[in-house]
């Protein structure tokens, strides 16, 4: 199990020689592009509502520690510390599995390209964008978060429908479902020749060899920092600060002010 993770995206050439590497190195060249596209037609339609989609889970005034896409990038960089230096063992093989199920199921963050088709459609910026998604127990009431299979399937439908064809792929192909639930629901079995994924409740069980789980994680892993990184370089775009005409929702048109500071990685905007 080796492990690959750059800022600018690449792959590694043996990678690249077999058709595994040959796959995510054109998929993310498609996702790469397409998220960018995604990012310039909503900044077109509605630039203040694209600059708060750029603010992940942001709920209103609170205290620090509450928010779950910040996390995510801290849990991203803690796995992948471990992972660049871990030997190949079992334990190392579930945390490698534990970093794919975190960065997958990262809702969170992924409210940042849900709002950015919400703006780029001609709609306004959500706070809570999967609210759709959110199921009640029958009996108990109590509300069920989506779970990634839901989350990227929602994003690709949307995407899709918008007519963003090639963001809808690579919505639906970072991530492969079948790892995410054996993980999520102990529904696997570290053996010698791979990942074995039992299908335990139904389902034809499957065999993932390690190459294959390699390049796997190695997608899922870099489409994250790929999103990431590009959130990052559009907030750092207003510096210095940008002052634009928007309004939220029906009230008058006033003057917003959009300002990044990327020495103390913070984003403000005020209007």
């Amino acid at each position: 199990m080796e492990i690959h993770h750059s800022t600018q995206m690449k792959l590694t050439e043996t990678q690249a020689e077999d058709s595994w590497g040959e796959a995510n190195l054109a998929f993310h060249a498609k996702a790469e592009k397409a998220l960018r596209h995604l990012f310039d037609s909503a900044r077109a339609k509605n630039e203040l509502h694209f600059a708060f989609s750029l603010q992940a889970e942001f709920r209103g005034m609170r205290d620090p520690g509450w928010n779950t896409a910040a996390e995510a990038h801290v849990a991203f960089n803690d796995y992948i510390e471990h992972l660049k230096t871990a030997a190949d063992t079992r334990f190392n093989a579930r945390v490698a599995l534990g970093c794919y199920c975190h960065v997958a199921e990262a809702s969170g963050f992924y409210e940042v390209p849900m709002n950015l088709l919400r703006v780029a459609e001609g709609r306004r910026y959500n706070v809570w964008p999967f609210r759709d998604l959110v199921k009640e127990h029958k009996e108990t009431g109590k509300l069920i978060a989506p779970n990634a299979n839901k989350v990227l399937g929602y994003l690709s439908g949307n995407a899709s429908n918008l007519g963003f064809g090639d963001l809808a792929e690579v919505f639906r192909d970072a991530f492969d479902g079948d790892l995410r639930n054996g993980y999520a629901h102990a529904d696997y079995v570290i053996w010698d020749d791979g990942i074995r994924l039992p299908m335990r409740n139904g389902g034809q069980p499957r065999k993932v060899s390690w190459p294959e789980f390699t390049a796997h994680l190695n997608r899922g892993i870099n489409f994250f920092n790929l999103l990431s990184e590009t959130v990052r370089e559009y907030r750092d775009s207003y510096n210095p600060p940008k002052q634009i005409k928007g309004r939220l929702a029906e009230e008058p048109e006033a003057i917003w002010t959009i300002h990044s500071n990327p020495e103390m990685r913070t984003f403000a905007i005020s209007g």
